[in-house]
């Protein structure tokens, strides 16, 4: 038997020759990088409105429009690790309680006083803040404003699937006792736009981290970020995928090949390893981003280049 004869037999074993393959598996830098996507609020607003008429009953606990980017692979996801989606409860409307192991983080778009329950907690819901929902915990959402609630939510959910960890329970059980909770899961948007004043500039633009000196989440890990106008960040790129909801102003990023044209409320994406630089037009911008870079942190594969 010749080395070539040998190479064809090893598949009838269930093996694999590296020697044939090893050049394609070490490569200098990750090669499956999707396209960066915007989804354009003033494009979703009318599928929003729609989902509103037309979805009721039982279907109203999960009336939520994911945002699916059609050059992944598999279940609905937004970017490799995060699924974001646009979901509207309207006034006099409760979801049912229920948990699961993705954990989520809702940026409120539509607020005037409804409010999200974190293992029975109230949490109340104004345009911008943030809200954390850790994996595992009772929740549901009431909106007992005058007014529709649309918020936008970002899970884990595409990397806990292929992890193989998704498990939940679609209800509360009527003798289930809410367990302790005491952490700081709401974050009011003033508070963090006060803390973004304070902020020194990094790269043409000024970020603070949620939660101060350590990690909300070991998924997904959300900061504040301002934008001067006219003054364009440094370019840089990052093994973390990045979810951008723009809370205030306008003005364009560039990613990789990309550049996107973005206003108040719209959702892009700046997958990893891709080279990004944003710009405000116009007047100053905030936005908020989210990115599984603690967990690329805590499995020691984070990187991170500046131009």
């Amino acid at each position: 038997m010749d080395k070539q004869e040998f190479v064809g037999s090893l598949s009838a074993s269930n093996l694999a020759p590296l020697w044939e393959v090893y050049e394609k598996l070490v490569i200098n830098e990750p090669a499956r990088t999707e396209p960066s996507m915007i989804w354009k609020l003033a494009d979703m607003a009318p599928k929003i409105q729609t989902s509103s008429e037309l979805v009721h009953g039982p279907d109203a606990d999960h009336r939520v429009l994911l945002l699916n980017n059609p050059h992944l692979d598999g279940p609905p996801s937004t970017t490799s690790h995060i699924i974001a989606a646009f979901q509207c409860v309207l006034p006099g409307e409760e979801t049912t309680p229920h948990r699961h192991t993705p954990a989520a983080t809702r940026i409120i778009i539509e607020g005037d006083g409804g409010a999200t329950f974190v293992d029975g907690r109230r949490l109340e819901m104004y345009d911008g803040d943030l809200i954390i929902t850790p994996n595992s915990t009772w929740h549901c959402h009431k909106n007992d404003s005058p007014k529709r609630t649309v918020w936008l939510d970002v899970l884990d959910l595409p990397l806990v699937g292929k992890l193989d960890a998704v498990f939940g329970q679609l209800s509360k059980p009527d003798d289930a006792e809410y367990p302790a909770n005491d952490a700081t899961l709401r974050f009011p948007w003033n508070d963090m736009a006060a803390a973004l004043n304070a902020a020194t500039d990094s790269g043409g633009m000024w970020t603070v981290d949620y939660g101060g000196d350590g990690p909300l989440q070991p998924t997904l890990t959300p900061r504040a970020v301002a934008l001067d106008a006219g003054a364009p960040s440094n370019r840089t790129r990052a093994m973390a995928n990045e979810l951008f909801v723009v809370l205030d102003g306008e003005g364009e990023s560039q990613i990789s090949d990309v550049t996107h044209e973005w206003v108040k409320n719209d959702v892009f994406t700046a997958p990893h390893w891709s080279w990004t630089r944003h710009e405000a037009k116009g007047g100053d911008a905030h936005m908020i981003v989210i990115s599984d870079a603690e967990i690329m942190k805590r499995l020691g594969l984070y990187r991170e280049e500046v131009e």
